[in-house]
């Protein structure tokens, strides 16, 4: 089977599970991902959010079918109680409960319009967690009001491992045959003597070993000739393993944008896609959604790829490909340390 091929399928990282619209006050969201189940909900009392395994540890009654009380999660079977951090709070038929939190309990950040909870392999689904080794990032854009929220989109599901979105960014020679034409954005329609030459670099953080940064600059090519004023840049930024990845695109002389990307594993081989974008307070929401628009139609290009290749742990690479080995170098430390799918090489061919 293709997942047999490929490392575990559930590396350590910040993971988006809801966008706060779905969480009015006393709202419980059911979600089966990384492994596990889970609920997800704002308590009715201060509106914070809060991720625990979904199954009563009396039981084993679906919680997603319970209630949010005085910012409690009562049980719909025997109206058990549990607090926030997974303790039980209240139990109607007696006053003797556990003293200890009993209930799984993960990390959970609301940013952005979005929810986001830490998983880590290592912990599975334990009472009292690890704190994060690293915090959910802050965009000083957003934060500072410079940039104002233009749209999302659900792109659904997508029948690959997270590791490919992430090796992806340093295959620097599939950017020709799969995004070397212009896309009529939001469509799968070539625009006609429209070509687009792409320059690609890619790094690690020497300060944050958890970020990575893929440069991408690209000029339009128009019946064969470069037309200088079609210049522009993206600037990625994985945040973990390419569950929480950024892209900053800067049109000249219009402003920038800001989208997230985010993949959460429902199982191995199957990523829930979602995008959240931002972009300056002047900038003309068509514009915004042209350049959006691009990606979306460029991204596609590469589905059919990933969703029928295997992962070959010994690539046959050559001179000009680009710095697989340190890409996967960098993101074996998500991986659980028993895990030992790829090894460490001294190859790489990095331009």
């Amino acid at each position: 089977m293709r997942e047999e091929t490929y490392p575990h399928p559930f590396p350590d990282g910040w993971y988006r599970v809801a966008s706060s619209k779905e969480l009015r006050p006393g709202k419980i969201v059911y979600r089966e991902c990384l492994g596990t189940q889970l609920v997800v909900f704002r308590s009715d009392r201060d509106a914070t959010v809060t991720a625990m395994g979904a199954f009563c540890p009396h039981l084993g009654a679906n919680l997603s079918q319970g209630r949010i009380t005085n910012g409690r999660l009562e049980c719909p079977f025997h109206r058990w109680q549990l607090d926030t951090d997974g303790s039980v709070a209240e139990i109607p038929y007696t006053d003797r409960k556990p003293s200890k939190p009993c209930q799984p309990t993960w990390p959970v950040v609301e940013r952005y319009g979005q929810v986001f909870v830490y998983h880590r392999a290592a912990d599975g689904a334990k009472v009292n967690p690890q704190p994060p080794p690293y915090p959910f990032p802050h965009i000083d854009d957003i934060d500072e009001g410079r940039m104002v929220y233009r749209g999302r989109w659900d792109a659904g599901r997508v029948h690959m491992h997270i590791l490919e979105f992430a090796e992806n960014s340093v295959d620097f020679q599939h950017f020709s045959p799969l995004h070397g034409d212009m896309f009529i954005p939001w469509t799968p329609f070539t625009v006609p003597g429209v070509k687009v030459q792409h320059e690609a670099d890619w790094s690690a953080d020497p300060d944050q070993p958890h970020i990575a940064y893929f440069n991408n600059r690209a000029i339009l090519k128009v019946f064969g000739r470069f037309v200088e004023r079609t210049r522009a840049s993206a600037k990625i930024t994985f945040y973990g393993p390419a569950s929480v990845v950024t892209f900053r695109f800067n049109v000249p002389d219009a402003g920038e944008i800001v989208m997230f990307q985010t993949h959460l594993p429902i199982a191995a081989m199957e990523q829930q896609v979602n995008f959240h974008w931002f972009a300056d307070k002047a900038m003309p929401r068509w514009l915004v959604l042209y350049v959006v628009g691009n990606w979306m139609s460029q991204w596609r290009n590469d589905i059919g790829v990933w969703e029928n290749k295997i992962h070959l742990r010994k690539p046959l690479l050559v001179q000009g490909d680009g710095p697989i080995h340190r890409l996967r170098r960098w993101f074996k430390q998500f991986y659980p340390e028993t895990d030992n799918a790829t090894p460490e090489s001294p190859l790489d061919l990095a331009p």
